[in-house]
C-alpha cells in the first residue's frame, strides 16, 4: 500500500494562447524521479479550483502523493488519464487557466505538445563546429545570467534551496520556462553531488594592519546524501501527516449526543428482556434502512433489528457471546466502550444511564450557592429542580446518523411496534 505524500505545489507557465492558459507538467517528486504514474484525477474538466484543492493524485513504484493547486484556475483538458504509467518528468498532462479565461479561444492541440523543457537539451551537440565560438562569446558577455537567479525561482525551489542549505545555489540550471528553476532543478542539483552545503562565508572586515589576512577557506561541495537528497520532501511530508492525524483523531472521536432516557428507561424496567442498546441498534436500522450488527473481538456479527425489541436484545447477547462474524456490508454496528471504529461501517456506543442537570437547574443550584456562601450559612442547599436521567450516544463514521437516532429515541413506544 502506497504511502500518502503532502503537498506538490503543481506548475505553470505563461502562455500565449488565452490570458494564462499553460501546461500543467508530471512533477518531479524526488531527485531520482524520472516518470510515474495517474493514479486519480480529483477534478473533471471544465471544472474550477482554488488553492490549495486536491487536483490529482500521482503514484510511483514507492509513493502515493497528492498534487495540490497553487492558485485559482480552470481544469481545461486532461492530457493524461487515470491508470496512465511511465509518464515522463516535465512531460504535460493538463492544460489550465485562470477564471474568467474564454475556454473556447485556447488551442488545445498547440498547448498538448511537450514543451521545450521537457525536451532533452541536445541542442548543443548538434550545432556544427563554426557557431561554438559565439556560444562562448554570448556566455562571457552575460556570465551574470546563470549566477543571479533570484526572481527565477519558483516557490517550491526556493524552499527547497533554503531546506536544504544550498550556498551555490546560483549555478543551478533552470529547465522551466524563461530559464526559471524549478524544484525538480534543485532536487537534480542535489543528486548530482554539485551542491555545496551551508551558508556561503561572509567576506572578512579589512585588517588595518599592512599585512593582507588569508584568503577564508571555500566550502567544500559535500557528496550527495540521503538527507540531503530527501530533506525537502521530509518537511513537505509533515503538513500531510499533521493534517491526517487530525482527520483520524475526528474520526475516532466521532458525535456524541445526548438522549433523554426516562422513557427508555421506563420501558426497560416494564421488560427486563429488552435493554437500552436493543433500542438504540433498532433505532440505527430503521435510520439508515440498510443491515446493522454488533462488533465483537472476533469481529462484525450481523443482528436482525427488523425483530421486536427484547428479540434484538437477545440477538446482541448471543452476537457476543458466539456469534459467527459475517462477510456482509453492515450499515453500522454496535460497539463496546473503547471499540476501535470500523472505517467501513458506522461504530455507535451506548454510554451508562447518569444525571443530567438541565441549565436552569444548574444556574439556581450556583445562585442558592452564592447566597449561602455570602449569607455565611453553613450549609449549601441542593438544586430544586430534579435532575433526569441521559444516555450519551457516540456515532463514529456517519455523524447525521446520532441526530436520527436521537430523534427515534424520543417516542421509543414506536419503536416496540
Amino acid at each position: 500500500m502506497f504511502a500518502r505524500l503532502a503537498v506538490i505545489r503543481p506548475r505553470v507557465h505563461t502562455s500565449a494562447v488565452g490570458r494564462a492558459a499553460s501546461q500543467f507538467t508530471m512533477p518531479a517528486l524526488s531527485p531520482t524521479m524520472t516518470q510515474g504514474g495517474i493514479a486519480r484525477w480529483e477534478k473533471k474538466e471544465g471544472e474550477s479550483f482554488s488553492a490549495g484543492d486536491l487536483l490529482l493524485q500521482i503514484e510511483t513504484d514507492k509513493a502515493q502523493m497528492d498534487v495540490e493547486a497553487q492558485d485559482d484556475g480552470v481544469l481545461v483538458k486532461i492530457l493524461a488519464a487515470e491508470g496512465a504509467q511511465n509518464v515522463a518528468v516535465n512531460s504535460p498532462i493538463a492544460i489550465v487557466a485562470e477564471e474568467g479565461d474564454d475556454i473556447a479561444s485556447i488551442d488545445v492541440a498547440a498547448l498538448s505538445k511537450p514543451s521545450e523543457s521537457a525536451k532533452p537539451a541536445e541542442a548543443e551537440t548538434e550545432q556544427p563546429e563554426a557557431k561554438q565560438p559565439e556560444a562562448k562569446k554570448a556566455e562571457v558577455k552575460q556570465p551574470e545570467i546563470k549566477k543571479t537567479n533570484s526572481g527565477l525561482l519558483s516557490p517550491a525551489a526556493e524552499f527547497a534551496i533554503h531546506a536544504n542549505r544550498v550556498a551555490n545555489s546560483g549555478e543551478i540550471e533552470g529547465t522551466g520556462p524563461k530559464g526559471r528553476v524549478l524544484k525538480g532543478d534543485v532536487l537534480l542539483f542535489l543528486k548530482n553531488g554539485k551542491a555545496v552545503i551551508g551558508q556561503a562565508p561572509k567576506p572578512a572586515a579589512p585588517a588595518p594592519s599592512a599585512s593582507p589576512a588569508p584568503p577564508a577557506a571555500k566550502p567544500v561541495a559535500a557528496p550527495p546524501t540521503a538527507d540531503a537528497s530527501t530533506a525537502y520532501l521530509v518537511q513537505a511530508l509533515e503538513s500531510s501527516v499533521q493534517r491526517h492525524l487530525a482527520e483520524l483523531s475526528a474520526q475516532r472521536q466521532g458525535v456524541v449526543v445526548q438522549v433523554p432516557a426516562e422513557r427508555v428507561l421506563r420501558l426497560v424496567k416494564q421488560d427486563r428482556a429488552m435493554t437500552v442498546e436493543a433500542f438504540v441498534l433498532r433505532a440505527a436500522a430503521l435510520a439508515l434502512g440498510a443491515p446493522v450488527g454488533v462488533l465483537t473481538d472476533k469481529g462484525a456479527v450481523a443482528v436482525d433489528a427488523s425483530a421486536r425489541v427484547s428479540e434484538v436484545a437477545a440477538s446482541i447477547a448471543a452476537a457476543r457471546a458466539n456469534g459467527q462474524t459475517t462477510t456482509e456490508p453492515l450499515a453500522a454496528v454496535l460497539a463496546r466502550e473503547n471499540a476501535e471504529p470500523l472505517t467501513n461501517a458506522a461504530t455507535i456506543v451506548v454510554g451508562a444511564p447518569y444525571a443530567a442537570v438541565s441549565a436552569a437547574g444548574a444556574r439556581a443550584a450556583l445562585d442558592g450557592a452564592l447566597d449561602a456562601l455570602i449569607g455565611g450559612g453553613a450549609t449549601v442547599s441542593a438544586a430544586a429542580e430534579p435532575t433526569k436521567p441521559t444516555i450519551d450516544v457516540r456515532v463514529t463514521g456517519a455523524d447525521s446518523l446520532a441526530a436520527k437516532i436521537k430523534g427515534y429515541l424520543a417516542n421509543p413506544e414506536l419503536l416496540t411496534l
